[in-house]
Parts: C-alpha cells; structure tokens; sequence
C-alpha cells in the first residue's frame, strides 16, 4: 500500500544521494547499471514510425493483427543485423533499436540498417497488396549523441529500465514522425548523425538539409535511399532462386 510519509522520506533520500557519472567507450552490461550511478557514452537510435496509424488501427480485425506481427517481426529482424544494439521495443505505433556506438564505422552500421528497413518497406508493401492488404507508410528518424544513461525503477520489485538523456533517442523519435510526411523524405536524421557518417558518401548527392521546418526545431538531413541488392530482387519478381 502506498505510504505518502514513507515517500516524502524515499525523495528526499533519492535527491541527497550521490550519483557518480562514469564515462564509457559502449553501454555497458545492464548489471553494471544501478540506482546509484550513471553512464555516459555515445548512442545512435533508429525509430520506425507507421504513418496514418490512427486510421489503420480502426480496423480492429484479424488482417490487422496479422499485418501488425508481420511488420514489426521483421523490423525486429533488421534490428539485430548490428551486433551493437543495446535494447530493441515497440512504443505505440513505432519501433525503435538502441545502439552502443563509440565510432564512425558503427553509426554507418545503423544507418545500413535504416537503408534496408526502407527498401523491406517496398518488399513489404508489395506482398501486402498480393494478399489483399492496404499498403502503409513509415517514417524513418536517426539519432546520435553522447547520452547520460541511468537506471530508474523501484528497487526490490523488479520494474526498472533505462532512461536515456540527450538527444539521439530523442531526435530519432521526433524525425521518424516527421519522416515521410509533410513531403519529407523517408528517412530522417539529425545533424551529428549526418556529420559522423557523411565521410561515406561524401561523392553522393543523396542528402538534403532541412534548416527551417515548421514540425521540427533544428535542422536535420533526409534521404531516400534503397539498398541496390535487395531493391533489384523485388524489382525482379522477389523469385526465390536470385
């Protein structure tokens, strides 16, 4: 039962407590993480936003549910092609992935795998109309920054996670709900994402930047693009033999 006299005595006790910042090349093991310190280290985040949700999900049926499992098992799937992912989840009608990522090289990993999520969509799309589905949208938003990463939670009752602090979840939240609406391009990402992998394609006019956007505060960098590979197998008929 709550005790709002043993609650005063828990905040007062939490907000006099030292809580010591560590920084970190990665995101440690979670059992590194306790309620009484905290960690800085550089994070990318990636977030999968479905567009026109609230008009999808009114169709409460089956053919939902069954399209629903379908995305995000495979969104999911992409997810884990980096072996840097920190934490993998649904939030409402996104999915989103968590990566520890302390160089260049690994932010390029992540934005690979925004890459392929954006070509499966036109791999997904074109099954879902074969069988009889409507088609649907996603945004795509990229996040990175140097967080600070705490644990929060009740101590003793199980219920805990992490609370990340700075911009790259953040961003890549608010970017995949722009992405892809408003005439914005499919995949969206903020400046310091951009800026680490920008070295890669430095000869490729892929990128647009956005400086002033009535939905989004600072200035981001969108794209559209389709992995060459994966794209031509759909292109050709997605024949199980190529």
């Amino acid at each position: 039962m709550y005790n709002f006299k043993n609650s005063k005595s828990n905040i007062i006790n939490i907000l006099k407590s030292k809580t010591p910042i560590e920084d970190k090349e990665k995101i440690p093991a979670n059992q590194e993480f306790t309620y009484a310190n905290a960690v800085r280290t550089w994070v990318s985040a990636i977030f999968v936003d479905i567009k026109s949700s609230s008009e999808l999900f009114k169709n409460r049926d089956e053919k939902l549910a069954r399209l629903l499992r379908a995305f995000t098992s495979e969104i999911i799937t992409i997810f884990q092609d980096s072996n840097n992912y920190n934490q993998i989840g649904i939030r409402g009608d996104c999915v989103y992935a968590i990566y520890s990522t302390p160089q260049k090289d690994d932010i390029k990993d992540v934005f690979d795998i925004a890459v392929k999520t954006n070509t499966f969509m036109k791999m997904f799309n074109k099954l879902l109309t074969e069988q009889g589905y409507s088609n649907i949208g996603v945004g795509i938003g990229l996040g990175t920054d140097k967080q600070l990463i705490i644990k929060a939670g009740r101590s003793g009752t199980g219920i805990n996670d992490k609370i990340w602090i700075g911009d790259a979840v953040v961003d890549a939240s608010n970017l995949s709900s722009i992405a892809n609406r408003y005439g914005y391009k499919k995949i969206a990402m903020n400046s310091c994402f951009y800026n680490n992998i920008k070295k890669y394609y430095e000869k490729k006019p892929w990128f647009n930047y956005i400086s002033n956007s009535t939905y989004y505060n600072d200035g981001f960098y969108e794209c559209d693009i389709v992995n060459t590979e994966f794209d031509n197998w759909i292109k050709g008929g997605m024949k199980d033999n190529v």
